[in-house]
């Protein structure tokens, strides 16, 4: 029964006319929405597809998304959403490593499959759709094929998905989690989120996170309708929210601003809508206090891929003085906070590693056990994220371990020097960095983007940040055009580190 393709077979049984899948395109209740995965899985297996191999696919937000990713899981096979923001180099690195035997796209992507070039070990790619319609050959291929279950076996602990993380040290892993994983993932979320029958859950993001394909299958074991739309639209968010009846939704930080500003602009409420979920970054305080105020709850969440999504949730019926945490541990998660350096439990309010124990833990990264030793140790997953954690249990989520900075045996958080740099109005944005030093072991280096015609100078900086800081907390800065970046937009804070080891 925690196998995904019996959670949808189970669901299509008991709520059968319930809306499923919304999209622009289209509108599937369960019972259609569970014939079109099973006709796609006939065409899986029509194709040779067998337990483990995996299915890559190259979506936009619509409701054949989660059409492929169902119909891979109840063949078997590993379901591999790639991002549709990355470039060809990156996509065929992807492909390579993860060898699937089919990729489906939809046609807007055409060009960047071409790109991609000739790879041998690809049976075919399918396109799937073209913006608002849908493509012919994808249509007959559902059309031809019967909906009838298929007859596969399939195991809980079968992986079930590969997502590949965003790589800010390097290439990307590729995060393997099993039907087992994800069932536990979906219970704690139901069971910790105001998740209800016949609920609407908006997405606006992307699917291909783990948070979107979570909640398509949130949404089969709670009988849920997954609303999409391709991408945020500021202009469109709070229509399409009052014409859907939307419940919740998903959101990232940069967001709630853009729907702040509307929300405030409109002389009308929308009372389907019980929370907004937020995630990917710290949400600032002031945006969640003006959103609880007017009566949209923002539900912080801090997790990992690794994780099989969400570790934590700020609740609404929390405390709000508190909102600078982003909560507690989900139904069926112990977390700790260990000291990075000897590995010893520490107690409230003190800094250290967050590790966190469940079943949602990750069964390892895609042909690389070397990194799966690394964070996953006997039952914990080590998430090399620095936080500290209350008396009461609220998670406080500080910087990357990674990225701690020890400088004359004091650790230094950069998170903490970058939130006092961006107080300058001319700060477009700065990353600081650890650089080796011969007599502090490191330094602390900002890195800053200034305005364009900006006089901003290294000493008004550093005499800024010190009179808010130790002063061994920033001993040096350096002025670049730009900050190297990934697809995603995250700052590579490693080709920094590399770039001052070059230096000096």
């Amino acid at each position: 029964m925690s196998t995904i393709g019996e959670l949808l077979r189970q669901r299509t049984f008991l709520s059968p006319d319930v809306e499923a899948v919304v999209s622009p395109e289209d509108r599937l209740t369960y019972r259609e929405y569970n014939a079109k995965v099973n006709r796609l899985a006939h065409y899986l297996l029509e194709r040779g597809t067998q337990r483990g191999d995996r299915i890559a696919f190259l979506c936009q937000n619509h409701h054949l998304f989660p059409v492929i990713y169902l119909a891979a899981a109840k063949v078997g096979a590993i379901a591999v959403p790639l991002n549709t923001r990355l470039k060809p180099e990156e996509i065929r690195w992807m492909l390579e490593d993860c060898t699937p035997r089919i990729v489906f796209h939809d046609e807007e992507f055409t060009d960047k499959i071409a790109a991609v070039g000739n790879l041998a070990l690809v049976d075919s790619f399918v396109p799937v759709s073209s913006g608002l319609k849908k493509n012919r050959m994808f249509e007959e291929i559902l059309r031809q094929r019967p909906d009838a279950e298929p007859d596969v076996v399939v195991e809980e602990n079968d992986p079930v998905l590969i997502i590949y993380t965003s790589g800010t040290t390097g290439r990307p892993k590729g995060v393997v989690c099993t039907h087992a994983n994800v069932y536990a993932a979906a219970l704690a979320n139901v069971n910790t989120l105001d998740l209800r029958y016949m609920d609407r859950f908006m997405f606006v993001t992307p699917l291909f996170h783990i948070s979107g394909m979570m909640f398509i299958i949130n949404a089969l074991v709670r009988g849920m309708t997954v609303v999409t739309f391709p991408s945020f639209d500021p202009l469109q968010i709070w229509n399409w929210i009052d014409q859907e009846k939307v419940t919740g939704m998903m959101s990232v930080p940069p967001m709630l601003g853009y729907m702040l500003q509307a929300l405030k602009g409109q002389n009308k409420e929308f009372p389907s809508l019980r929370g907004i979920l937020c995630g990917g970054a710290t949400v600032p305080d002031d945006w969640i206090r003006a959103f609880h105020e007017l009566g949209y709850p923002i539900i912080q969440v801090y997790g990992a891929t690794e994780f099989t999504g969400a570790a934590t949730y700020f609740l609404p019926h929390f405390d709000i003085e508190r909102c600078d945490s982003v909560g507690k541990g989900v139904y069926g998660t112990e977390i700790k906070i260990l000291d990075p350096i000897t590995g010893a439990e520490l107690p409230p309010g003190e800094p250290g590693e967050i590790v966190i124990r469940g079943k949602m833990v990750f069964e390892g990264y895609w042909n690389n056990p070397e990194a799966s030793e690394e964070v996953i140790r006997g039952e914990w997953y080590h998430t090399k994220d620095i936080g500290k954690m209350d008396e009461e249990g609220y998670v406080y989520v500080i910087d990357r371990l990674r990225d701690m900075i020890i400088c004359g045996g004091e650790k230094v958080y950069p998170a903490e020097v970058e939130y006092v740099i961006h107080r300058f109005p001319d700060v477009v944005e700065c990353a600081v960095v650890g650089v080796e030093d011969p007599i502090w072991g490191e330094v602390p280096r900002a890195y800053i983007v200034k305005k364009e015609g900006s006089s901003l100078t290294e000493n008004e900086v550093l005499s800024y940040v010190r009179s808010q800081l130790a002063d061994y907390k920033l001993m040096d800065v350096v002025f670049l055009e730009q900050l190297p970046k990934n697809s995603m937009g995250k700052i590579l804070k490693y080709v920094l580190r590399e770039m001052a080891a070059r230096v000096s």
